[in-house]
């Protein structure tokens, strides 16, 4: 009984978390920019996580990511089109985003495979050496 109410608590905690994080976003996000350029002009934006880089130019490249796709002016070292990429940095009315830091995630697929066959490993070799006890309602060794 004490081991369920922790649970709950613990779950309740998680979720209050999640409700206060989603009502105080501590900065703008690339679709409200877009939505209002005038309003968010000189925002400090942070671009998703599945951002990609569009087309690539001599001042800057394209961002895309689920919402669209927006210049950004400022280099990407080594970024070719199709690579993850984070931006941070200075929205401008006009419609464009100034980059202050970029980071290309390079190997980012290669690190998504590599660790879905480690979580694939570890659910075989849990399976192996453990069980659902109805009994005990719980796990146990095999």
């Amino acid at each position: 009984m004490i081991r369920a109410c922790a649970m709950l608590a613990l779950a309740a905690l998680v979720a209050a978390a999640c409700v206060y994080a989603g009502l105080r976003a501590p900065r703008s996000t690339l679709d409200e920019c877009l939505s209002a350029p005038a309003s968010h002009d000189g925002a400090f934006v942070v671009s998703p996580h599945e951002a990609t880089v569009g087309r690539v130019a001599a001042d800057g490249f394209t961002l895309r990511w689920g919402g669209g796709e927006i210049p950004v002016r400022g280099r990407a070292a080594g970024a070719r089109p199709g690579d993850y990429v984070r931006v941070a940095g200075i929205f401008r009315g006009e419609g464009y985003l100034e980059a202050r830091a970029v980071h290309v995630g390079r190997y980012r697929r290669m690190k998504m495979a590599v660790s879905a066959a480690a979580a694939a490993a570890v659910f075989v070799l849990f399976r192996r050496g453990y069980y659902w006890d109805r009994r005990r309602r719980g796990i146990a060794a095999r």
